[in-house]
């Protein structure tokens, strides 16, 4: 059951960049997209709760660490949607799933892991991956694209680490609440602040707003944290490599985006070096549990 939620939920965020570009095309921000997303998705997990959902009493270092993961999804979701905005959907896809080599290098900084020589060999491929993906991405590609694309690898990294720590003994779906809710409140603001509120333009893009909302988010985000409940992060980064396989079968079935020979080389050996540091993980505890 761990694997399949984890699955599902990687399928479901392949698909994000698709919605984000009908939204693009129809005239939205970035600020609007991503505050209807979390507004909706958030204000339906709390309804659920209120109604049918699991109860639960959270301390208060755990709602500030919930809500601290709220931040840092506000964070690396803007930066993802930004960089998918300027570069093939299937390269900012990839870019993220540098995360796990981050992990692997935070472990070793923080001294609870040693680079052994599969480490190792995942980091060489990871960069070797990086190089080639990014070396030629093709029409559409620019530098900043790139650097947000880089950036939200970071950005992930912190928050994984930060929720297999906060979820153990919490129902996902209260975690997700807290998230959801707290990007919601945080984007909104940040939309209204920069003058970036565009209601208007949100009704006319309805229809990419509620498959972001629904498949996108309201999903995916349970299914992911429920996973790695079951299955630990370890395992959990393995499985979600279908994200950045399905963003690049979406972006090629619905935006003609088609990654060069190069670059699938690139994206073999950065998926490659995910399934070597899981695999050397697997019979441990999950990174992020220690």
């Amino acid at each position: 059951m761990g694997l399949l939620l984890v699955a599902a939920s990687g399928l479901c965020f392949g698909i994000l960049p698709i919605f984000n570009r009908q939204a693009a095309a129809l005239g939205l921000g970035v600020p609007t997209f991503l505050a209807v997303r979390f507004l909706v998705a958030g204000g339906a997990l709390w309804a659920w709760l209120a109604l049918r959902g699991p109860r639960a009493r959270l301390r208060g270092g755990q709602v500030a660490g919930f809500a601290g993961m709220g931040l840092l999804y506000v964070v690396e979701s803007g930066l993802y949607f930004a960089s998918s905005r300027r570069i093939p959907v299937a390269l900012t896809a990839l870019l993220l799933y540098l995360y796990p080599v981050l992990v692997a290098l935070w472990e070793w900084l923080a001294g609870r892991h040693r680079l052994e020589g599969r480490d190792r060999v995942a980091l060489a491929a990871s960069l070797l991956g990086t190089a080639l993906a990014v070396g030629s991405p093709g029409r559409g590609t620019d530098a900043l694209g790139l650097a947000m694309g880089l950036a939200t690898a970071f950005g992930y990294t912190a928050y994984m680490l930060l929720g297999a720590r906060l979820q153990k003994g919490v129902p996902a779906l209260v975690a997700s609440a807290w998230i959801m809710g707290t990007a919601g409140v945080l984007y909104l603001a940040l939309a209204l602040a920069a003058h970036r509120w565009e209601p208007v333009l949100a009704l006319k893009a309805w229809k990419p707003l509620l498959g972001l909302a629904v498949v996108g988010t309201l999903l995916p985000i349970p299914m992911l944290l429920a996973g790695m409940a079951r299955i630990g992060a370890a395992r959990a980064s393995v499985v979600s490599t279908l994200e950045p396989l399905g963003a690049c079968l979406f972006g090629a079935l619905f935006l003609g985006e088609l990654l060069r020979p190069w670059q699938w080389l690139g994206a073999a050996l950065i998926l490659g070096a995910v399934v070597l540091l899981s695999a050397e993980r697997s019979a441990e505890e999950p990174l992020a549990e220690r």
